[in-house]
């Protein structure tokens, strides 16, 4: 028994078709397993900067903890040494990420009802016991500058 012209028209449409549908399912599964791969790198990314900064401000408690009266204003960056955590002037770079820690001094209200008056920007008066300390992490992701910050108040107490 013969196809007929017709039939024979039919199976290459039914092909055409399936061919078709073949490709969308696989240009689509391409797409999905890139775009998993991006968003996988850039967690990635961002877990790195995230413990880049946690590492830098618990480098700064250390340093805090061994001679408060040893910092001063600036920028600086933690680098280990045989003595432990120490600060040194300047942006660190670590691969794709810089870093700084940004210490700058504090000023407190003239007066006021409670036992530590409030931080104001200034007309107020030096706290040489209190410091204002902002963290921050900065890497490219996908063409974009993204940056951590981590800010905290360090003070001087034994």
């Amino acid at each position: 028994m013969e196809l007929s012209t017709r039939n024979r028209g039919f199976t290459l449409v039914e092909v055409m078709i399936a061919v078709a549908l073949l490709m969308v399912v696989a240009i689509g599964s391409l797409s999905a397993n890139s775009l998993a791969t991006g968003t996988i790198v850039i967690n990635q990314q961002r877990s790195r900067a995230n413990f880049l900064a946690r590492e830098a401000m618990e480098a700064l408690m250390s340093v805090r903890a061994k001679s408060f009266t040893s910092l001063a204003a600036g920028g600086f960056h933690p680098v280990m040494t045989e003595d432990g955590w120490t600060l040194t002037p300047g942006i660190e770079t670590i691969g794709e990420f810089t870093r700084i820690i940004t210490l700058s001094n504090v000023m407190r209200q003239l007066s006021c009802d409670e036992e530590v008056c409030a931080i104001v920007e200034g007309g107020g008066v030096f706290d040489e016991g209190t410091m204002k300390a902002r963290v921050t992490v900065t890497w490219n992701e996908v063409g974009r500058d993204k940056s951590y910050f981590y800010d905290t108040l360090i003070t001087y107490w034994r």
